[in-house]
């Protein structure tokens, strides 16, 4: 005991400053209170939830207002997010803003998921600072408010929380290793200490999903699972369904991943894969002291094992080689015409207009003559843009769609598209979710690549009733643009078994057809049907694991790298069925473009039953 109290005062004593800085979770960062002594109280809070930013997706802000005044006041709190690239340099940012009202004589207290803009800069292997910055515009009797956040990360490790309990004994130790193992892995940083990562308290958890889309890993001890609110409890497990990797720290040898609630038939498993993600059950230390070393690989060595950390995926697996921009294809431009229109422009502006439409005696000509030439090759170079690129623009797109318990699906959609001339270039997505752009091999076309930091885009993102409202370079007229959306949605479409044992019959919810089904059973015994349509009963054929294996190789290798790894995992989960089918429709997103294919795999467990 008095070992643990001795390590607790030294941490506290030689590192609290850098501690506070990394735990700003639950602790106001700003904190106003507007009116005078003896006056009805009005006050505001905002109050990070997580104790850093994420390199996509959201940060959990917490708004807490007191209005003790008898009228209404409305606060409008802004945010831009931006990632500061190498060497300091401003690359992309993403602003969005959220109107606050708090009635008269009363207290509000709001959560804002606030998007961050994707780290997409290319970094070297170097450290790259991301910044959040908040603006705080008040009713127009009070002043204004101003803060930052800002965060470090490293290229090559992953976004990962810690829970308080793990973190305050814990987190001077994992930097440091985790600094020692990108220093032996061939990583550099720029100058400042490589956070392990950011801390939490449990009890304050957001009870949203896309609060942790942005992270990787989230490490907690068992007391810290039952001490979280229902809400976040179930947002972590969706999260971690949907590719998060969830490390828990136990005391006692009894507890299990059915006893925490997370696996229903998983008595005596500490470790299992759930959907996309994984959960690991380790033993928490009497003295509460981790082995840094096995932490920091423990870490490494989930997050490779879904596929890789996130941030890496959006920056390097489809830059280069992603099968759908491959069979995308790319786009020839007609250059030539472009240089004769130039060329025949200059002989008539030059040459002809002198000595032909202008000539001697009458130069007073070219006043009128030289405009109108301009204007016809004007014209004419505008005919050709749209000749060669048209309006809107065309594009393909490929989903993995898992069916989850209790009523969920898990959808995760790669698209690629191809603009002409846009009148428009703001959209609403169909529902909400994570959005993101993402990095593309370098071409005339591609807007956001590693050669220009990531496009040193400017974002603009709502959230709506409906969806996201996005703005600003998402999509620019004659470009190639990638993004990546993913959502959990309610459904309740799914594969039933009807019939079993013996031949199995299924029986589809889905509301379009499925092309071709196989259904591993509880044996292992693969079967095969196609053409499987919504409310009839078809009966399975049996068939061999190689054909499985061909079907499944054929279709994963349209995906880019995180979404193959993830039909890896539950390749051979039993109970699960496998299907694709063209006709489902994509989250939408832009809407004059027009999709040629949208391709869907589809996997999931089937009940038994009707």
């Amino acid at each position: 005991m008095r070992t643990r109290i001795a390590i607790l005062l030294v941490s506290l004593l030689l590192g609290s400053t850098i501690q506070d800085a990394k735990s700003q979770g639950t602790r106001a960062l700003i904190r106003e209170t507007y009116n005078e002594k003896g006056k009805p109280r009005v006050s505001l809070e905002v109050i990070p939830l997580l104790g850093h930013l994420p390199p996509s997706g959201y940060h959990p802000i917490r708004v807490r207002i007191v209005n003790d005044e008898k009228v209404s006041h409305t606060w409008v709190i802004a945010f831009t997010s931006s990632d500061s690239g190498v060497y300091g340099n401003q690359m992309s940012q993403l602003r969005s803003s959220f109107p606050v009202t708090c009635d008269s004589q009363s207290v509000a207290e709001v959560d804002l998921l606030v998007p961050v803009a994707t780290f997409l800069s290319r970094s070297y292997g170097r450290s790259t600072t991301s910044t959040l910055e908040i603006n705080v515009r008040a009713p127009a009797s009070f002043p204004a408010s101003r803060e930052t956040i800002d965060t470090e990360f490293h290229p090559d490790w992953p976004s990962v929380l810690c829970s308080e309990t793990i973190h305050s004994l814990n987190g001077n130790a994992l930097d440091k290793e985790t600094e020692t193992f990108l220093s032996g892995t061939g990583g550099r940083h720029a100058g400042n200490q490589v956070e392990f990562g950011g801390s939490f308290n449990p009890k304050t958890m957001p009870d949203d999903w896309r609060a942790y889309s942005g992270h990787d890993a989230c490490l907690m001890t068992e007391n810290d699972w039952n001490n979280l609110p229902a809400g976040a409890r179930n947002a972590l497990k969706k999260w971690n369904r949907l590719g998060g990797a969830l490390l828990i720290y136990t005391t006692s040898s009894a507890t299990d991943l059915n006893s925490l609630g997370l696996a229903k038939d998983s008595a005596g498993e500490s470790d299992r894969d759930l959907s996309w993600g994984t959960v690991r059950l380790r033993d928490f230390p009497d003295n509460e002291l981790l082995e840094a070393k096995d932490t920091v690989l423990l870490v490494r060595d989930s997050i490779d094992h879904i596929g890789g950390h996130r941030a890496g995926d959006l920056r390097s697996s489809f830059q280069s080689g992603w099968p759908l921009q491959d069979t995308f294809g790319q786009k020839s431009s007609h250059v030539a015409l472009f240089i004769i229109v130039l060329i025949l422009f200059g002989i008539l502006v030059g040459p002809v207009n002198l000595f032909v439409f202008a000539r001697s005696g009458k130069r007073h000509k070219l006043f009128v003559s030289t405009p109108l030439i301009s204007l016809g090759a004007s014209l004419l170079l505008v005919a050709l843009i749209l000749l060669q690129d048209g309006f809107g623009g065309r594009g393909q797109r490929l989903v993995l769609h898992e069916v989850g318990p209790d009523n969920t699906a898990y959808v995760s959609q790669e698209q690629i598209a191809r603009t002409g001339v846009l009148l428009r270039t703001g959209f609403t997505t169909s529902e909400h979710g994570y959005l993101s752009p993402v990095r593309l091999s370098n071409s005339r076309w591609a807007r956001v690549t590693a050669d220009n930091g990531g496009g040193n885009g400017r974002y603009n993102l709502e959230l709506e009733t409906s969806g996201l409202k996005a703005t600003g370079d998402w999509f620019k007229s004659r470009s190639e643009h990638g993004n990546l959306f993913e959502t959990i949605r309610p459904s309740r479409e799914r594969i039933n078994l009807v019939r079993d044992p013996g031949p199995p019959t299924i029986n589809s919810t889905f509301n379009f057809p499925l092309d071709e089904i196989f259904f591993r059973d509880a044996s292992g015994q693969l079967w095969k049907g196609t053409d499987v349509q919504q409310g009839r009963n078809l009966s399975l054929s049996p068939c061999v694991e190689q054909e499985f294996k061909n079907w499944l190789d054929n279709n994963r290798k349209r995906f880019s790298k995180r979404n193959r790894s993830r039909l890896d995992l539950i390749s051979e989960h039993r109970g699960y069925f496998f299907a694709s089918t063209t006709s489902a429709d994509g989250v939408s997103t832009l809407r004059n473009l027009r999709w040629e294919e949208t391709f869907t795999i589809l996997t999931g467990q089937v009940p038994t039953g009707n």
